[in-house]
């Protein structure tokens, strides 16, 4: 089961693979107001967040920790290695570990800081932060564009959306 979530840690892997440090960077105004960067560190907070909480003694997992405006955004062979650990990790886990009950935490908000805590599993979380990723990609794939740079096949689809294409091929 985990091939599926490395698959999409693969996806960026392989796109970051193929950007400068000054792609990475640009903020292509006035369509967008953050940079690759910007995103992908979003994306790879998101899965530490996971990670993080997972492996506490509590299994909380906060989505309201971010690693804001360091190396991760700036630097995408900063991304690569860290999303190569978070892969190696995802590849650790096991059916146990999917079950694994965990409380998560989030703002809600958008007039107020306030959030919500509810309940999940680790692979409820694992399907979340892959479709956040993918959401993400999505932009990512449209900045690229922009840039004139090669995307790869399927970023930024969704799975369904990848299954139905293929079978209306």
């Amino acid at each position: 089961m985990s091939n599926s979530y490395t698959a999409i840690i693969e996806q960026a892997i392989s796109l970051l693979d193929e950007l400068s440090d000054a792609e990475y960077q640009q903020i292509i105004k006035p369509h967008f107001s953050s940079s690759i960067g910007v995103h992908m560190r979003h994306i790879i907070d998101h899965f530490l967040s996971l990670k993080n909480g997972a492996l506490s003694k509590t299994t909380h997992i906060d989505y309201n920790i971010r690693n804001r405006h360091n190396e991760v955004e700036q630097y995408p062979k900063m991304a690569v290695q860290v999303l190569n650990e978070i892969k190696q990790w995802i590849g650790t886990l096991t059916s146990d570990n999917y079950g694994q009950n965990v409380l998560v935490t989030t703002e809600i908000d958008i007039h107020q800081s306030k959030s919500a805590s509810c309940a999940s599993t680790l692979e409820r979380e694992l399907v979340f932060v892959c479709s956040h990723a993918i959401h993400h990609f999505a932009l990512i794939r449209i900045m690229c564009a922009t840039l004139n740079k090669q995307i790869p096949e399927y970023f930024g689809y969704a799975p369904a959306t990848i299954t139905h294409l293929n079978r209306s091929a």
